[in-house]
């Protein structure tokens, strides 16, 4: 069996509901809603007017004044604040449902996946398929050709599901082979999202206002940011707090964001570098604040 499913609690689920909810979250958030029919998914962050990454969350549209924002990793409570410091006369709604959803991550070999849901057609990416009491949807925060349901915590394990089941570390491990920072662990409130390669799908450039627009449109033009998140590796024997300053001959030029620690294996995880330090990286190596032996070396 070369399929793996892990299961886990999204820290943030929130309800928005209400005639201006399309309108509200047009504002506020990164993504166009008004392209957004029901049915349909997508991912979206919520900026500081300085363009820095607050939140993320995707978006699944249940009606036409119905919405459900889920994250992984932002918490509940931090996302309806920020939902609602706006308000002004907005007709719109919500219920912070954090603790009553769970959400199961498969990923793996593709005829298993295929035989894994051979009840239900698995949905292409930007939509989302009613599976039991949950949803479904192809989630590439994870890694391409992953798969997500969420459903509420009192279901019960679908009827044939077979797969191995997979620690954090493995899910974490996943994700970072293939380059794809987390919220808010390796991109949050001190990082842009080109830094962490998440304009591609989580920012609509021709949609009207919303916050940071002005920084995202600038940077847009600009062509390129001067940090990148990069998948590393390990090769030293102690372990550091994180996150902790990466050097070159000296000088600093990095973040080691995360570090992911398996027995019998070199840790990885993901490091924010300037530019200025990418071929040194590729070369001998980076050092860490406070350690001596080892080097960050690219995945």
């Amino acid at each position: 069996m070369n399929t793996f499913f892990y299961k886990t609690f999204p820290k943030g689920v929130i309800r928005v509901r209400e005639e201006d909810a399309e309108d509200y979250l047009q504002s506020q958030w990164t993504i166009n809603f008004k392209r957004l029919s029901k049915g349909e998914i997508r991912y979206g962050l919520r900026l500081s007017t300085r363009g820095r990454v607050l939140a993320d969350s995707f978006f699944y549209r249940l009606g036409e004044e119905e919405f459900l924002l889920v994250s992984r990793g932002c918490e509940g409570t931090e996302i309806n604040s920020l939902l609602e410091e706006n308000i002004v006369a907005d007709e719109v709604e919500f219920s912070n449902e954090s603790n009553d959803w769970e959400l199961i991550t498969v990923w793996g070999d593709k005829e298993e996946l295929s035989a894994l849901f051979k009840e239900v057609e698995r949905p292409e990416k930007g939509n989302f398929t009613q599976f039991g009491n949950g949803y479904l949807f192809e989630d590439f925060t994870i890694s391409p050709g992953a798969y997500s349901l969420l459903r509420p915590i009192s279901d019960t394990m679908p009827d044939g599901w077979m797969p191995r089941e997979a620690t954090w570390e493995c899910l974490e491990k996943q994700r970072i082979r293939f380059g794809l920072a987390s919220i808010p662990n390796e991109i949050g409130p001190d990082e842009l999202p080109q830094e962490g390669r998440l304009e591609v799908d989580a920012i609509d450039f021709n949609k009207g206002c919303y916050l940071g627009q002005e920084v995202m449109a600038r940077i847009h033009a600009m062509g390129r940011v001067r940090r990148l998140t990069v998948p590393v590796l390990w090769n030293g024997q102690k372990l550091p707090s994180l996150p902790t300053s990466l050097f070159a001959d000296g000088k600093k030029c990095g973040i080691l964001k995360s570090l992911i620690v398996q027995d019998g294996e070199k840790p990885i995880g993901m490091a924010l570098i300037h530019e200025n330090g990418i071929d040194s990286l590729e070369g001998e190596g980076l050092t860490l604040e406070g350690i001596s032996e080892g080097r960050i070396q690219p995945l």
